[in-house]
């Protein structure tokens, strides 16, 4: 049996939405090729006994403490040495193929982490969160693929980089922490992630970016605000969607100047019984 890596699936209260997840992947023989490790986290309902049941042979942790950065640190622990590792979040799609061309740059030794292309599903959001995400994919960071949700870091890397500490943007802790130059474009390699489908739920989603973003004392938006506006100007259908854009990051804004409570704030309405 080839073993290309160990995927990491940290997963709170996602019992809605892990077996759909999962189940695409036992489909397709994931754990032919990955050792897969579903981290259930300070969960109150069933997420542990649905990952099961979708991937039998998935090793199942359930943990009372909550947290992604300490569920990815026990599940780094079990992890093969000496092969990479793909963080994968519990809500996302993706298949086989993507996963093991995702891992392709860390198993030659060319780079030291590698990320995909970031595909989000707006089927069931509203008309302003479609907007919001029409001008969002404007800017120029998606251009070297999404470094969050879903990417692969080399055993090297892991084993310098964990345990992580305890942050809200872990994905931004890693990407900096390797840096560009280490870091692999895989454009063949895909995930899909579900918009919220809601304004307020988008709301909730943004500032949780931005005060993680803050906690590691990096401007958001990784400087490409600019290049969006350029690129929105140029068209004017697109002009709608910037304003609908800029007004929600600007509530985003003044929500947490008026609150600096540290909350995981997360996009509940697509994990509910469809």
């Amino acid at each position: 049996m080839i073993r290309l890596g160990t995927i990491l699936i940290p997963a709170w209260n996602e019992a809605t939405v892990i077996g759909e997840s999962l189940g695409r992947l036992e489909a397709e023989g994931v754990t032919r090729f990955f050792d897969v490790i579903v981290i259930a986290n300070g969960c109150d309902d069933d997420t542990a006994a649905q990952a099961q049941a979708a991937m039998p042979e998935a090793r199942v942790i359930d943990t009372p403490v909550a947290g992604k950065t300490n569920a990815l640190n026990l599940g780094q622990r079990l992890a093969s040495r000496d092969l990479p590792v793909i963080c994968l979040d519990a809500d996302l799609r993706t298949g086989l193929a993507d996963l093991i061309a995702l891992t392709a740059p860390l198993r030659d030794g060319r780079a030291e982490a590698a990320c995909g292309t970031m595909e989000v599903d707006t089927s069931a959001a509203s008309m302003m969160v479609r907007a919001w995400y029409r001008a969002w994919m404007l800017n120029p960071y998606f251009a070297q693929g999404k470094f969050g949700g879903m990417f692969a870091l080399s055993s090297s890397a892991a084993e310098r980089l964990f345990p992580l500490p305890d942050v809200v943007a872990d994905d931004e802790y890693l990407r900096r922490a390797i840096g560009p130059e280490g870091i692999a474009f895989v454009p063949g390699c895909r995930f899909t992630a579900r918009s919220p489908r809601d304004l307020r739920s988008l709301l909730r989603v943004r500032q949780r970016s931005l005060r993680g973003s803050r906690a590691l004392d990096l401007p958001a938006g990784h400087g490409g605000a600019k290049t969006m506006l350029q690129r929105a100007l140029r068209h004017p259908a697109r002009w709608g969607d910037m304003t609908v854009f800029v007004a929600l990051q600007m509530a985003v804004r003044f929500n947490l100047m008026r609150s600096s409570a540290q909350r995981w704030e997360r996009d509940n309405s697509t994990r509910t019984e469809a």
